[in-house]
């Protein structure tokens, strides 16, 4: 796994999230005037140090999917993977995110979401693949849009081609940033920037996640920490809109985390949920509704420790996925997790639902190690 994040690569981020530290910042370049205030007021984002200074659009996810590499690079030589890995990589859809794929402002991207999402990922695994003078030589990307979901979906399609055999390791990876002027600024017009004037908004982050996963009979002599096991994706869909006159029960991500996790055994410790609950009132609507679902199908379920990576991170987007199955990772290797299973839960605007069930251990329906 490798992790470019506010606080740091993987490891230290890890260590900060668990300590319960975060490094907001002001927003360069961003002002938020309140009515009744002579002055204008800041904003706060979670932005990487350093390496996404001065960056917006394209360059910014290049310099993001870049530090992510690279710190995968740390523990796995990228130039070595075989021929026979795929490549997954779960993306914004730029237009969400206010630039387009172009060189200029006045580039023109297709018209389809699908569409912008293969253009900015073309450009994006390019661009970081180059910086690190890294030539890829596995098989021809794929990419995934679907909001805070997009990294599941990455994952299922890796996970699925894994079993089938089609490829023999799977590289998974995830980046958005929330972070520039132009994507502050639409997040503003539609009421979900957390402001002195709106505290029930979001606070932008930026991130971007590396995962490589391989079959689990394979490299267990080469293990020099404990394994991690990717068990199960579980995908669905929540038609009820975001703000809408009627709110989620939470039925389907409650469906989708039941799906994934399997049966609990009666001696088996509760899961730990990694929930992408940023702040957002329906955010935290879904999430309440979820744990009355839960304790209906199963009460010990009711009683899951959750942990909320934004709020050390901020809101990944597309990345949050990643960002949540990151800090799972972490927790199993280094043993301070109070469960053996994990879950990693996402709940996007379009609808999409999903659980992430990571584990210490393989079990007899594991898809992939993650390394």
């Amino acid at each position: 796994m490798g992790l470019a994040s506010s606080l740091g690569p993987l490891i230290p981020a890890s260590a900060a999230f668990r300590a319960g530290v975060a490094r907001p910042s002001p927003a360069p370049d961003f002002e938020h005037f309140v009515q009744g205030e002579e002055e204008p007021g800041t904003v706060a984002i979670h932005a990487l140090p350093v390496a996404t200074f001065g960056f917006s659009g394209v360059g910014r996810m290049i310099a993001l999917l870049t530090e992510a590499l690279a710190d995968l690079a740390t523990r796995e030589d990228l130039a070595g993977l075989e021929p026979e890995t795929g490549l997954y990589v779960a993306l914004p859809d730029p237009q969400e995110r206010g630039f387009t794929t172009g060189k200029d402002t006045f580039h023109e991207d297709p018209d389809t979401a699908a569409a912008r999402v293969e253009a900015l990922g073309a450009r994006v695994v390019r661009g970081a693949f180059e910086t690190l003078r890294i030539a890829w030589r596995g098989a021809p990307a794929r990419f995934f849009q679907g909001g805070n979901a997009a990294f599941a979906l990455a994952l299922a399609a890796a996970g699925e081609e894994l079993r089938s055999r089609r490829i023999r390791s799977a590289l998974v990876c995830a980046v958005d940033s929330l972070g520039s002027s132009t994507t502050l600024n639409l997040l503003r017009e539609q009421g979900r920037l957390k402001t002195q004037d709106n505290p029930t908004g979001l606070i932008p982050g930026e991130a971007a996640v590396a995962l490589l996963l391989t079959a689990p009979a394979r490299r267990q002599g080469e293990a020099k920490e404990p394994a991690v096991f990717l068990r199960a994706v579980a995908l669905g869909k929540d038609s009820h809109p975001p703000e809408g006159d009627s709110p989620t029960d939470a039925r389907p991500l409650a469906q989708c985390l039941i799906t994934a996790l399997g049966p609990l055994p009666a001696q088996a410790p509760v899961p730990v949920l990694l929930t992408d609950h940023d702040g957002q009132h329906h955010r935290a609507y879904e999430f309440g509704m979820l744990q009355f679902q839960l304790t209906s199908t199963e009460q010990r379920l009711g009683m899951a420790p959750a942990w909320v990576p934004a709020l050390s991170f901020g809101n990944t987007g597309a990345a949050s996925g990643g960002m949540g199955a990151a800090i799972a990772f972490r927790a199993l290797q280094r043993g301070y997790a109070p469960s053996p299973s994990l879950l990693v839960l996402s709940s996007s605007d379009s609808g999409e639902r999903a659980a992430i069930h990571i584990s210490s251990d393989d079990g007899a329906a594991a898809s992939g190690r993650a390394r």
